[in-house]
């Protein structure tokens, strides 16, 4: 099965899979917070994040 490849654009400089403003994670997964439908992209928060170590 072949997946799409997106370019995704990411500003936070301190996770592992950023580099030059982009994510070079092989895969993405975003969720909503707190267990709630999401309104705004304020109600969601990228769980494939991973901190510099």
């Amino acid at each position: 099965m072949n997946l799409p490849k997106m370019e995704v654009k990411c500003s936070v400089d301190c996770c592992n899979y950023w580099k030059d403003n982009h994510c070079n994670a092989d895969a993405l997964e975003v969720n909503s917070m707190r267990g709630k439908k999401p309104d705004t992209s304020d109600d969601t928060c990228c769980t494939t994040f991973k901190p510099f170590k």
